[in-house]
């Protein structure tokens, strides 16, 4: 397994101040003096550092450097290496790093800590822990134990990490800039989308320079003569590794040897070419350490002597060791170097490694999992006993959280079928894991293996809901909708009612990212109409609502009011019904069920789908007035979204804060969110997100003042021809788009747009569509029709949209002050005044203290509060520590340190002038919704 490293200082050799450094180092000074100075300054905080180049370039040498001198400082050194046969095994690169520190997980909180366990194998929990619980878990691990004393972490050769604990690496590194905890990665060239993070520090090793070169190759084979030492140099290209280990290639000195080859071969055919001159039963054991997935010395032995008896012995490696392919210790046997291990297992023929996995599996047969690795390896043609087996351990994978891992057990398992349908389904259980992870090239590579010999509808139906989902979320293509319909329709006549609905509502999605047309969408809601679901089941609610949110918004909204209360142990249920009432315009249902979703999701690690809510229910309480919830909301569903690759749910949070920022007169800030959301929309492609920014930066447009921008912004929702145009999204622009064409003299564009909203949302729309309607037709009407539009689009439903209400407060109050009636204008402006003051929506708030003043009243000057100052997450751990959470339990529910916590409530202390989380109450009591 991975390397273990020491977690104190046990006695090793060490170089004194100012020696040499080792050979692989040679001429890296400048190197060696970056990881001297992150060392020096980790009490500071820590950082990553992303070491990379080729095979032999000195990346595991500069490493054990710094571990050298974290060792030298005292800093508890904790390792792993990434080996190509240990990628089966997953978190075992991760528990061997953190065994040193495991004692100290009965400090967790219990589902941090079950999760590790669970993950580790030592626990069973009650579900699968997800990824990044035990990314949370692990990183609290560290910065408990850095409290105590510096970590350096190291993981060598991480292109063979395990994909899960990859993926809980990549969580910490971006986690350590309060910790003092340094994260040193090494990795060969070609794998740049590892630890891609634009914080990480990037230092890319080249070879050698041509003086550092030519001493390197004099030092380790003096007296060359000079023909060959400079093929040597030359072949080399200031490669330590090469330059140190060629000339002991003895088909190497023959000069008249011209056969290239790159140098990865030549390195590994130097290494392989030391094998004849070894004892068989060295080069029998040298085989078996390859195959092996441990560094373990004593399974190496015990296998090579059920393989060749006694020779297989300790003085049996001594010829490997003296011709410096191997190191050996009491316990371990580790190869020089990555290469060598290859060369051994390309120098060994396949009927050998079968013997040698067939022996290993014998050894190793009390551990399950490594026990059927070998034996697959050591198995030629199908055994559906074994294929069995590997199901169990797919099981195993899931429950530990690793489904990249059960995603490979499951296509071993298929290899091993021995039937034809059961490789089917085994390669459809692959694939459906597949879509769920969002890997459409591995999805599809999944697919094409799981032939279907027989006519099978539930496996068609299948088949194409997994390639529905591998495609990008909300590409506007209506044409997939009638086979989408189809395939639901094959679904639910053999009896697959849930794949048919699941069918059904994506085909709705569709419906609603692309304008499908009327035929289209009566074909979904019809077919949705024929499954046996109940009234009240989400998917179908859902479906209805996509596909007709403006005509079945009023039905749909009365449908989740009887739901409101009811349940809430289901995350995925209740994001549905959230989704579906912001769909509709019913933000102050969505609200509810997302924070319901929200709490379950964030409980549970599954920040991918944590992303996605988080960003619809910033939406939602944006509109319901909680603009600071929505903006800590839209910023953690960004940071959880770059955890895990959501670059959607980048674009639509950042979009929150494009809109949020416009309404409260930070202008600048918005227009640089909003073309950072651009340029992410662009890139994935999702046109029903353009609508939503182009409302962004026509209500920023409309806080300062530039109507004619705003207009030209906010017509593309309504313009078929452009990209922006959006059936299902344009009437949440409507108040926006008719108040920006009035004023810039587009009035009658804004009666047809009126109009058209009106007739499709029928008689009994919802409250939000029915409150904006009214607020248009008043800015439309004559004088003596207005006032009465105004009094009915300030009925008891707009104070569910405290802006929305104070705008038409403000737009009622300046139509009573030029009407002639000052006296009557100053109530609705006093109310708009506050409503605006409360939202910290600045520019209507100086607007309606010109319209008071206007009508005869000055107006007292907008209170600012000291809560402003913080940051949206500054803000939100400052409401958590005010309640009284510890800074342990604020940093397990936002997927921070402890550390990072403590980093920030100091940075709010200082800004608050208060010196304890009781103080922050009273400072806070302010930052609540505001009343309409």
């Amino acid at each position: 397994m991975a390397r273990q490293a020491d977690r104190t200082g046990q006695p090793r050799r060490r170089r004194g101040k100012g020696a040499p450094l080792p050979a692989l180092l040679q001429g890296r000074d400048r190197d060696v003096e970056l990881i001297a100075s992150l060392i020096a300054r980790i009490d500071h905080g820590g950082s990553t550092l992303v070491v990379s180049g080729e095979p032999g370039i000195g990346k595991s040498a500069l490493l054990d450097e710094a571990r050298r001198r974290a060792r030298g400082r005292d800093l508890t050194v904790l390792s792993m290496t990434g080996v190509l046969a240990e990628v089966h095994l997953p978190f075992a690169a991760l528990e061997q790093a953190l065994r040193p520190l495991m004692k100290e997980a009965a400090n967790l909180v219990p589902r941090q800590r079950s999760a590790l366990l669970s993950a580790f194998g030592l626990h069973e929990g009650a579900a699968a822990p997800d990824i990044f619980l035990v990314a949370l878990a692990a990183l609290s691990l560290l910065t408990e134990s850095a409290a105590q004393k510096p970590i350096l972490l190291i993981a060598d050769d991480a292109q063979w990490l395990d994909e899960a604990t990859y993926e809980v690496l990549a969580f910490i590194s971006r986690r350590l800039t309060s910790d003092p905890v340094l994260l040193f990665v090494g990795m060969r060239d070609g794998f740049e989308r590892l630890f891609d993070d634009a914080a990480n520090l990037r230092l890319r090793l080249s070879g050698l320079g041509e003086a550092d070169a030519g001493r390197l190759l004099d030092t380790h084979a003096p007296g060359l003569p000079a023909e060959l030492r400079g093929r040597f140099l030359k072949e080399a290209a200031g490669n330590p590794l090469a330059l140190m280990e060629l000339p002991r290639d003895r088909r190497a000195a023959d000069i008249r040897d011209t056969t290239w080859l790159p140098l990865t071969d030549r390195l590994e055919r130097a290494f392989s070419a030391r094998l004849a001159d070894l004892p068989a039963a060295t080069r029998m054991l040298l085989f078996v350490a390859a195959e092996n997935d441990t560094t373990s010395l004593h399974e190496i032995l015990r296998a090579g002597q059920a393989l060749i008896g006694a020779a297989a012995d300790v003085a049996a490696l001594a010829p490997a060791v003296a011709a410096r392919l191997i190191d050996v210790d009491e316990s371990e046997l580790r190869f020089r170097h990555p290469l060598v291990r290859s060369a051994m297992h390309q120098a060994a023929d396949l009927a050998t490694r079968q013997r040698i996995h067939a022996a290993l599996a014998v050894i190793v047969e009390a551990e399950l999992d490594r026990h059927l690795w070998h034996r697959a390896a050591a198995t030629i043609g199908p055994d559906e006993e074994l294929a069995g087996e590997y199901d169990a351990m797919a099981g195993r994978a899931l429950r530990k959280g690793a489904v990249a891992m059960a995603i490979e057990v499951l296509e071993k398992a298929a290899a091993l079928s021995g039937t034809p349908k059961a490789r089917s389904d085994r390669f459809l259980r692959a694939a459906e894991l597949a879509a769920d992870l969002g890997q459409p090239d591995l999805l599809e590579r999944l697919l094409r293996q799981a032939d279907i010999g027989e006519p099978d509808p539930v496996a068609s139906a299948r088949i194409g809901w997994c390639r529905e989902m591998g495609q990008p979320p909300m590409v506007s293509d209506p044409a997939r909708i009638p086979s989408l319909v189809g395939l639901a329709a094959t679904a639910s006549a053999a009896g697959a009612t849930d794949l048919a609905g699941n069918l059904l509502w994506r085909a709705a999605q569709r419906c609603w990212w692309s304008n499908a047309d009327a035929a289209v969408r009566n074909s979904v809601l019809t077919a949705a109409g024929s499954l046996a679901l109940p009234e009240t089941d989400p998917c179908l609610i859902a479906i209805s609502a996509y596909v007709e949110p403006l005509r079945l918004g009023g039905e749909t909204a009365a449908r989740l009011r009887q739901l409101a209360g009811t349940g809430g142990g289901n995350p995925v249920a209740a994001r549905i019904l959230g989704s579906t009432a912001n769909v509709v315009g019913a933000f102050d249902l969505g609200v509810s069920f997302l924070a319901r979703s929200a709490a379950a999701l964030r409980d549970q690690g599954r920040l991918g789908d944590l992303a996605r809510v988080l960003f619809a229910q910033a939406w939602a309480e944006m509109e319901v007035g909680d603009w600071t919830g929505a903006m800590r909301e839209a910023e953690e569903s960004v940071r959880f979204a770059e955890d895990t690759g959501g670059t959607l749910w980048v674009a639509a949070a950042t979009i929150v804060k494009a809109r949020l920022s416009g309404m409260m007169g930070n202008l600048d800030q918005s227009q640089a969110y909003a073309a950072q959301a651009e340029r992410l929309v662009v890139s994935v492609g999702a046109s029903f997100l353009l609508a939503m920014l182009q409302t962004a930066r026509g209500i920023a447009a409309i806080g300062a003042g530039r109507h004619w921008e705003a207009y030209e912004h906010l017509r593309r929702l309504f313009a078929p021809a452009d990209p922006a145009f959006n059936t299902g999204i344009q009437f949440f622009g409507l108040a926006d788009f008719v108040e920006a064409a009035v004023i810039s003299g587009h009035a009658e564009e804004a009666q047809a747009v009126i109009g058209q909203m009106a007739d499709i949302a029928g008689p009994a729309p919802v409250p939000w569509v029915a409150t904006m309607l009214c607020y248009g037709r008043a800015l439309l009407a004559a004088p003596a029709d207005a006032e009465r539009f105004y009094r009915e689009g300030l009925g008891p439903p707009a104070r569910r949209w405290p802006f929305l209400r104070g705008r038409i407060l403000l737009a009622y109050g300046a139509w009573l002050r030029r009407q002639r009636r000052p006296a009557e204008a100053r109530a609705p402006l006093r109310e708009a005044r506050d409503i605006f003051d409360a939202l910290s929506a600045l520019p209507w708030s100086e607007r309606a203290r010109e319209e008071l003043r206007a009508s005869g009243e000055t107006s007292r000057r907008r209170t600012e509060y000291v809560w402003e100052s913080l940051t949206p997450q500054e803000l939100h751990i400052a409401e958590l520590a005010a309640e009284g959470l510890s800074n342990k339990e604020i940093g397990a529910r936002l997927y921070l340190s402890h550390r990072t916590v403590g980093y920030h409530l100091h940075r709010i202390f200082a800004k608050t002038g208060v010196t304890s989380r009781a103080a922050l109450r009273p400072i806070l009591a302010d930052a609540a919704t505001p009343e309409g």
